[in-house]
């Protein structure tokens, strides 16, 4: 009974579901077993006692009739009485209305309740209880109807043994049903251990122990799967915990630069700038230009985040990509001659955010310009793949190593640790690339270029818009 009070308290665990399953599905075949086990019992028990009184009846009938036949003269109960050889047979001769005419009697009998079985055997239960097994059939003496032939047949000790075997079984199910409970309960703890180890084990895992991995079991079942799947899902957690911690240490480093440069120059713009028009031109300039970088940098990292989250609208629409990317080369010509630009373009249409289209190919052609020398290329194209548009962009720099390649493309990372903020750039460029990219559902990887300089190569879906 403690397990069934302590399944009733946790009923809307899944341990508790799963006992009720196991219980109802055993009871209900335990009970239909019971059901086939009693009806089975008792079709073969009366359907042999109906056999044996229809042979008994008919045996009975014929030596009846052939003493009415040798003896010409109308029956009396001592005829019945010497052919009723059974104590748990009675035999009667009736009127057409029942009422009895002789009869031989070994228990009581309540004529006007035996039912109509006119040739044919019938069971049915008196008022007092007994159950009986009825058989008639027509008397003729003399060309005359002399009554009807009723043999009964007592079947009380069947009655009682399937009365009895009706409470066996009706024990049996209770009995089951508190066994399938008890059974179901240990089952479902044996199949949940392993799921209440990972849950405990999921609950001691915080922040300071993000390494911790969930133990998999040797079993290849679906709590293997679970738990590969948990430690798969924790190594993300972590990478992203760790790429959210360095973050935030790269967004305070680089915020920590401008902001000492602008207490230092409003401490000196504090002391001598009242006096001194050039130090107070000096330091104006100076918190104008750290201002500005730190404003480009906010609105950078309000970029990324909104990307991140998803909250950042697209207002797609179809474009010529050949009319966007001569604009902006004639703008990079304009604003770097310092560089040669070329453009390689088909005539393709694309569906796209155009204003951050545009700000995806200034982020790479910049980039592209901090890191290749003076004098040398930098080239733009674009061409319809079987697998979208591909937009390339490769210079002639020198490059970056083979290992960091992936990494180019992570917040605050720099090839060059020792350049830090040397090309004036917040080190998001190209993570804002990437951000822009992704939001479009396409994908952006870079690769060295022979002999030298680097290719950053796109890829956006094509909507099979063409021009």
């Amino acid at each position: 009974m403690s397990c069934v009070r302590n399944l009733w308290k946790k009923r809307n665990n899944l341990s508790f579901r799963l006992t009720r399953m196991y219980a109802l599905l055993f009871a209900a075949m335990l009970i239909l077993i019971s059901f086939i086990v009693y009806f089975v019992s008792r079709w073969s028990l009366l359907d042999r006692r109906e056999k044996d009184l229809l042979d008994s009846a008919n045996n009975i009938a014929e030596i009846f009739h052939a003493e009415l036949a040798e003896e010409n003269s109308p029956p009396d109960a001592h005829v019945l009485w010497e052919l009723n050889t059974s104590d748990s047979m009675s035999l009667a001769l009736v009127s057409p209305d029942m009422a009895p005419l002789y009869q031989a009697s070994n228990f009581h009998v309540v004529f006007s309740e035996i039912p109509d079985c006119q040739d044919k055997v019938v069971l049915y239960r008196q008022t007092d209880g007994l159950p009986l097994l009825a058989w008639e059939t027509e008397i003729l003496f003399n060309g005359h109807v002399l009554g009807n032939l009723v043999v009964l047949q007592l079947v009380d000790r069947e009655d009682a043994f399937l009365d009895m075997l009706a409470w066996l079984l009706i024990l049996l199910n209770i009995a089951g049903a508190f066994a399938a409970l008890a059974v179901g309960w240990y089952t479902s703890r044996r199949m949940l251990n392993p799921l209440s180890a990972i849950i405990h084990r999921a609950h001691a895992i915080d922040e300071g122990t993000l390494h911790t991995r969930l133990e998999v079991p040797e079993t290849d079942d679906e709590l293997k799967h679970l738990t590969t799947t948990l430690n798969a899902m924790l190594d993300r957690v972590e990478s992203a915990f760790i790429r959210q911690g360095q973050f935030t240490q790269d967004a305070s480093h680089e915020l920590r630069t401008p902001l000492s440069v602008l207490q230092g120059h409003a401490n000196l713009l504090a002391r001598w700038g009242k006096d001194d028009p050039a130090v107070r031109s000096k330091c104006i300039a100076t918190i104008q230009k750290q201002t500005a970088y730190m404003e480009h940098l906010v609105e950078n990292l309000l970029f990324l985040s909104r990307g991140d989250s998803g909250i950042q609208a697209l207002q797609k629409k179809r474009f010529s990509m050949v009319d966007v990317m001569e604009e902006i080369i004639d703008e990079r010509r304009e604003f770097d001659r310092a560089h040669v630009y070329r453009l390689r373009v088909e005539e393709i249409m694309l569906v796209a955010d155009i204003n951050l289209f545009h700000q995806l190919l200034l982020i790479l052609l910049d980039n592209a310009a901090k890191y290749t020398p003076s004098g040398k290329t930098i080239t733009l194209s674009a061409a319809r793949r079987q697998a979208g548009v591909e937009i390339c962009v490769q210079d002639e720099g020198c490059g970056v190593p083979q290992e960091q390649l992936s990494s180019i493309f992570v917040r605050f990372y720099r090839v060059d640790k020792a350049r830090a903020r040397e090309t004036g750039g917040t080190g998001l460029g190209l993570a804002i690339a990437k951000t822009i990219v992704q939001m479009h559902g396409g994908s952006i990887w870079a690769q060295n270029a022979s002999p030298c300089g680097l290719i950053v190569r796109i890829l956006l879906p094509d909507d099979g818009a063409k021009a």
